[in-house]
């Protein structure tokens, strides 16, 4: 695995040093919004929140035909996302993530359900549970230090990810993804799977159709850890959304989680609407949990509204 890191790292510099790059670019993007939570099992929190995030995108050309651009996102006062790629063409794309997440591996089919603003998954966090339950990379994947590589090859589109060392103590994380649309226009197949080192292997399948301005999407996933079979959940997940008009898009999903080792069943389920006007959207969201975890009465429901504005 030690190979795979330095051919990346070999590779990546090379390109970057051995050719001349012409001027570059440089965007500013980001945005600030208000939002209001209403939880029927906290309500002694305060609902009212807000959110900023200034994004910067990088980019130039180097004189081989190759691409570079860094991004870099700056989230409450941190910077909590950056990542450099390598542009090489039909040979496809290398990644590199120093924080968060550069896009690669399982991360385009780890959740394919179509949705106006949130997944309906997220009431569970409120409730006790976890909010990536039933989730491709539920039990790990540690993105910080972790390289990616997405290809095209005959329709298919293919990434992989490998982080050498995510954790203290911790072996490799592996993962790959592919997807395919050549069979009728708005079908997509999708198939992904995760290693994470000695803790569990997991894998999901799963379908999207878009026909219009609606878009449906069917998901099944199983998370097998390796030191406890009684944890191993298996999801199901479905969902639809409809683009009313421009401005306009409505959306449901469900979702059910079964654990090994528990009685009950997780159960999430939600509908949303999302306006835009301009520069500024506005959501409305009603999400819930039934039996978060697997416990029988950890139970939540979600009234969200948020008003956002992007420049």
């Amino acid at each position: 695995m030690n190979k795979v890191t330095k051919v990346g790292l070999t590779a990546l510099a090379t390109s970057l040093v051995a050719t001349a790059s012409y001027a570059g670019e440089l965007s500013v993007s980001g945005g600030a919004s208000l939002t209001y939570t209403g939880l029927d099992s906290r309500s002694d929190a305060n609902p009212w929140g807000m959110g900023d995030s200034v994004k910067f995108n990088g980019s130039g050309d180097l004189d081989n035909g190759m691409t570079v651009s860094v991004y870099y996102e700056l989230d409450g006062g941190t910077y909590d996302d950056y990542n450099l790629k390598l542009g090489m063409g039909d040979m496809g794309t290398l990644s590199f993530s120093g924080a968060s997440s550069s896009g690669s591996g399982v991360d385009s089919v780890k959740d394919i359900v179509p949705k106006a603003y949130t997944p309906v998954y997220e009431a569970a966090n409120e409730a006790g549970g976890a909010a990536d339950n039933g989730l491709l990379d539920t039990s790990g994947n540690n993105q910080t230090g972790q390289w990616g590589y997405d290809v095209n090859a005959a329709g298919f589109d293919i990434s992989v990810s490998y982080n050498q060392h995510p954790a203290a103590g911790a072996t490799a994380e592996t993962g790959y993804s592919v997807s395919y649309s050549g069979l009728m226009d708005g079908l997509t197949l999708v198939y992904g799977a995760f290693d994470d080192g000695d803790i569990a292997e997991n894998d999901t399948i799963g379908v999207k159709y878009t026909m219009g301005a609606m878009t449906a999407a069917y998901q099944t996933t199983n998370v097998d850890y390796e030191a406890t079979a009684s944890t191993d959940q298996d999801a199901t997940h479905i969902g639809v959304s409809m683009a009313i008009n421009d401005d306009l898009t409505v959306s449901a999903g469900r979702q059910e989680v079964e654990f090994d080792g528990a009685a009950e069943d997780e159960v999430n389920s939600g509908i949303q609407a999302s306006y835009t006007m301009g520069s500024i959207s506005y959501t409305v969201a009603m999400n819930s949990v039934e039996s978060a975890g697997g416990t029988a009465g950890k139970d939540a429901e979600a009234s969200i509204f948020v008003a956002s504005f992007a420049f």
